[in-house]
């Protein structure tokens, strides 16, 4: 699970690195699912969808600096910073044909400020916006913020949510290594200012019923920021659910997918 080398140190010049995984292509009059992850994770996680998902819909996954071919690129942790990077390279990608948005926590937080801002910029909406393990606008956390911990705190928190393998957190040298983009992500996630009013697109909020992070009650005022309809699925799992209930989830992102019309 180590990383790869950095052979070169941030800001030294090198190219950004691809921000799209591209795990299948839509097809031409289909839907693309574009898939944001959590703080401190990468694409991956939806390398295996795109066979789950309904036929003609292309699954893409968000590949922010700091992980995988990115890996020697600095981390984005401010909002201004990481928003300009997503709304320029999206509003390229999304305006020729239907398109969804999926985001986990973080990914999640990241999906509704880029869709606010490619509607206020006059660009269609999603046809479906998935919040998955994430509070709504306005609700406060439940939570101490994680990104000014220090390290030992850090390691047990992560420990308690189950978020880390237990073998990289208790290798020292890696978690070095792995510890400033977890940060940098915690901190985008934890300086969240939501852009206030309503998306024109339908929204799917995805929670887990033992989340003691983003449990359900925090999650059901999403529907105040929707014209289109709202939806809550509830999974027996924790803040990780994706990952325990991954056969559900999907099935739940179908559903929606397929009542929007998505094929």
């Amino acid at each position: 699970m180590r990383p790869p080398p950095r052979s070169a140190a941030p800001g030294s010049g090198r190219p950004p690195g691809p921000l799209f995984a591209r795990f299948s292509g839509a097809a031409p009059d289909g839907t693309r699912l574009y898939c944001f992850p959590y703080a401190g994770g990468g694409t991956q996680m939806f390398r295996g969808w795109s066979s789950r998902v309904p036929p003609g819909v292309g699954v893409t996954g968000i590949r922010l600096p700091g992980r995988e071919q990115r890996f020697r690129e600095p981390a984005l942790d401010s909002w201004p910073d990481a928003l300009a990077v997503l709304v320029e390279a999206l509003a390229q990608e999304t305006g020729d044909g239907p398109y969804a948005f999926f985001g986990h926590s973080l990914g999640a937080r990241l999906a509704y400020e880029v869709a606010h801002r490619l509607a206020g910029a006059g660009r269609r909406p999603p046809e479906l916006l998935v919040v998955s393990a994430c509070r709504a606008p306005g609700v406060e956390p439940r939570t101490a913020p994680m990104h000014t911990m220090d390290g030992p705190t850090l390691r047990r928190r992560l420990r308690e949510m189950d978020g880390v393998p237990a073998e990289v957190l208790a290798d020292r040298a890696l978690m070095a290594v792995l510890e400033p983009t977890l940060r940098a992500d915690l901190r985008l996630a934890e300086t969240w200012r939501p852009s206030p009013g309503r998306i024109d697109a339908p929204i799917l909020a995805l929670c887990g019923d033992d989340d003691d992070i983003d449990p359900y009650e925090d999650m059901i005022p999403w529907k105040n920021h929707t014209t289109a309809g709202f939806t809550i699925q509830a999974f027996p799992a924790g803040h990780f659910f994706p990952r325990d209930e991954e056969e559900a989830v999907l099935a739940a992102i179908s559903a929606g997918l397929t009542a929007k019309g998505a094929r």
